[in-house]
């Protein structure tokens, strides 16, 4: 991790511009084409979800602006490498969150985040153990919500944590000979813009694109 100078940022003023506002996040629904994704991972026996975000952990990792952090004295720091944080869904209906691991490995993340899933399952969920496991600056907060295409979204807001990425995958429906699925991605307008969104989303999509179990 190291400091940014922000005297020297190209986006000096937009992060002063932004850094003060009551809700300085914004978010930005679209469908991004899963259908080789869903077809490679049920042909391998594979999580379609764990396969999805793998490749998605691997955008946000290959983009600048969601590795930038801010700390309590509003200076930013860069992040050397992103980890997911995962909503898991218990059987009662309640959720855990999960912390998983990124690995240039799709095979190992998938054997290793399978682990880490079942042994949430087993925690209590939100318990205080829970938070004191991770450093949140280290994280992508992410959520699922299999049974909805939706198209827009709102997340419960802290000004604590606001730094921090949210990224939702929505339901995987058919749109004629395509499997497409909805993210949301909420960010800091301080520390990112529109144009970094639609960043992360051409590498996700090139990611599902190239993927090819065999070269994992």
């Amino acid at each position: 991790m190291k400091k940014l100078d922000i005297s020297t940022w190209n986006r000096k003023n937009h992060f002063n511009f932004y850094k003060d506002f009551t809700d300085p996040c914004f978010n930005i629904c679209s469908n991004i084409d899963v259908t080789s994704a869903v077809k490679l991972a049920k042909q391998n026996n594979k999580s379609i979800f764990l396969t999805l975000l793998f490749l998605s952990n691997k955008a946000t990792n290959d983009t600048n602006a969601f590795k930038l952090r801010l700390d309590e004295h509003q200076q930013v720091w860069i992040i050397d490498k992103i980890n997911p944080s995962v909503t898991i869904l218990r059987e009662d209906d309640t959720f855990n969150f999960c912390y998983f691991r990124q690995n240039d490995n799709l095979n190992d993340f998938i054997e290793q985040s399978e682990i880490a899933r079942d042994l949430s399952l087993k925690e209590q969920p939100l318990s205080p153990e829970t938070f004191e496991k991770e450093d949140y600056a280290e994280q992508i907060f992410y959520s699922v919500i299999p049974w909805l295409n939706f198209t827009s979204f709102k997340h419960a807001f802290n000004i604590n944590g606001a730094d921090v990425p949210l990224i939702v995958f929505g339901k995987i429906h058919p749109q004629g000979e395509k499997l497409m699925m909805p993210v949301s991605v909420q960010m800091h307008h301080a520390l990112a813009d529109a144009i970094d969104i639609a960043k992360y989303k051409q590498r996700f999509q090139r990611h599902i694109n190239m993927l090819d179990f065999r070269l994992m």
